[in-house]
C-alpha cells in the first residue's frame, strides 16, 4: 500500500522539478540533486520499509 504511494509521490516530485527546470523557473541538474539529497532518499526508503513491516505485523495479529 505505502510502496505504491511512495513511488508515486517520488515521481510527482521529480516531474515537478523537471517541469520547473524546463520552464526556466528553477535551475537544477540531476547529478547535483543526487549528490546533495542522497541521504534523504536512504531515509525515505528506511522509513517506508519500517512502516510497511509494522503494518504487516499488525495485520497478522
Amino acid at each position: 500500500m505505502f510502496k505504491g504511494k511512495s513511488i508515486g509521490l517520488l515521481f510527482i516530485i521529480l516531474g515537478l522539478l523537471f517541469l520547473l527546470n524546463n520552464l526556466n523557473l528553477i535551475e537544477i541538474s540531476l547529478a547535483e540533486l543526487i549528490r546533495v539529497y542522497w541521504p534523504i532518499i536512504l531515509i525515505w526508503i528506511g522509513v517506508d520499509k519500517l512502516v510497511r513491516t509494522t503494518i504487516s505485523k499488525d495485520k497478522k495479529e
